[in-house]
């Protein structure tokens, strides 16, 4: 029913303002309603966009069962990391990373995988052999978690967790599964390049590196410096609200009005004439009720702020209410599908209602009891979009 009476409504409007432009002229002020944007909000990216490549260089040292018998020193090799990847959203994104090169440490015997050399110092012998590491990773920016997106930020801490797999190239050949987890120090250069430092730590299944001496895993732990080039496409676009003059506002808040009011008569004539009994006289009693046309508070996208403006609007409609303390009104809150999903959006119109009864009754002292959440359909309700950032409020029928 509520979408023929709008219907009639839109009808009725249309034809009147056919009428009105062949004798109105409107001089709009160019005065820009502000529009405040939430540091955390971006609009969702494209598959190809935001992909990247880096490349770094540094140092490992292997954990084995045995490598305790030689110096820290004695077992820093040089390893290299390559890897693809892409960010989801500025917080989150990941990446898929070949790194290793060399390991070195320490085994029991000559006969043992890897040796090589002869004997050390306390029985020991050097091993050494090269593999790679294959694994995917997800990458978490915590700037931009914790901070908000901003593409000019200068450093950012990116921790990551990963899994993947270990291939020996020297003989004999083994694999083995391997858990990651790190840290990427990242330095803005420009909009494409960033210099990174990375501190990573790899465990993997004790066979990696030959010796079965009753640790249950083998480890590295690795420091490289590299450079990140973001591919074009890059970055995030912010979620822009159109700007409004204060002309264009005052238009559509006339017609939310007109549209309003005209759907509230209707409803009461079609009320009345489906309780209307055909041989019943009543005796005309009048009663003091209030005349409170439908009034509209308008939002901007995504948000259910009252604004100062709109505040100030609601002091004019506080005052009446307070002249008829026995009569309730529904307050109806909207929302349009563009800003999100429909249970999002049907969350925000009811955060977009609470809000407007929040000002009427801790600012202007009208009686929470009086006013009602509505239950009409929230969700683009009267065509347009900027025309569903809205909350109507009506006297209760």
């Amino acid at each position: 029913m509520k979408k023929n009476l709008m219907l009639l409504a839109l009808s009725g409007l249309s034809v009147a303002a056919v009428a009105q432009n062949t004798t109105e002229v409107t001089e709009e002020v160019l005065e820009v309603v502000e529009v405040r944007q939430d540091k955390y909000a971006v609009v969702t990216n494209p598959f190809w966009d935001n992909w990247f490549v880096s490349f770094g260089y540094g140092a490992t040292v292997l954990f084995g069962d045995y490598d305790a018998a030689g110096s820290f020193g004695k077992r820093i090799s040089p390893t290299l990391n390559v890897a693809v990847g892409k960010w989801f959203t500025p917080g989150m994104g990941a990446r898929l990373q070949y790194s290793g090169l060399q390991a070195r440490g320490y085994v029991p015997s000559a006969g043992s995988d890897y040796a090589v050399g002869a004997m050390q110092d306390g029985g020991y012998y050097k091993q050494r052999f090269n593999y790679m590491n294959l694994h995917a990773d997800v990458m978490f920016n915590m700037n931009a978690l914790f901070g908000g997106y901003n593409p000019s930020r200068v450093y950012e801490v990116i921790p990551y967790v990963g899994v993947g797999f270990t291939h020996n190239y020297s003989t004999p050949h083994r694999e083995a599964l391997s858990v990651n987890a790190g840290i990427i120090n990242r330095f803005r250069v420009c909009d494409a390049l960033d210099v990174n430092v990375e501190l990573s730590a790899v465990a993997t299944e004790d066979k990696f590196d030959g010796g079965i001496g009753g640790k249950g895993y083998d480890g590295l732990v690795s420091a490289t410096v590299g450079l990140t080039y973001r591919f074009p496409r890059r970055g995030f676009n912010r979620p822009q609200a159109p700007a409004i003059s204060e002309a264009r506002l005052a238009v559509l808040r006339d017609k939310m009005n007109r549209m309003a009011a005209e759907n509230a008569r209707l409803a009461e004539a079609l009320e009345a004439a489906e309780s209307k009994e055909p041989v019943v006289e009543e005796v005309a009693v009048v009663v003091n009720k209030p005349v409170i046309v439908p009034r509209t508070v308008f939002f901007t996208i995504g948000s259910a702020e009252v604004s100062s403006r709109e505040a100030m609007n609601l002091s004019y409609l506080a005052e009446t209410m307070k002249q008829y303390p026995e009569a309730t009104y529904v307050v109806n809150g909207y929302a349009d599908a563009a800003t999100g999903t429909t249970a999002y959006n049907e969350k925000l119109a009811r955060q977009r209602a609470e809000a407007v009864i929040n000002v009427l009754v801790e600012k202007y002292g009208v009686d929470r009891e009086k006013l009602l959440v509505g239950t009409a359909e929230a969700v683009d309700s009267f065509g347009e979009p900027i025309l569903n950032r809205v909350v109507v409020v009506e006297s209760a029928r």
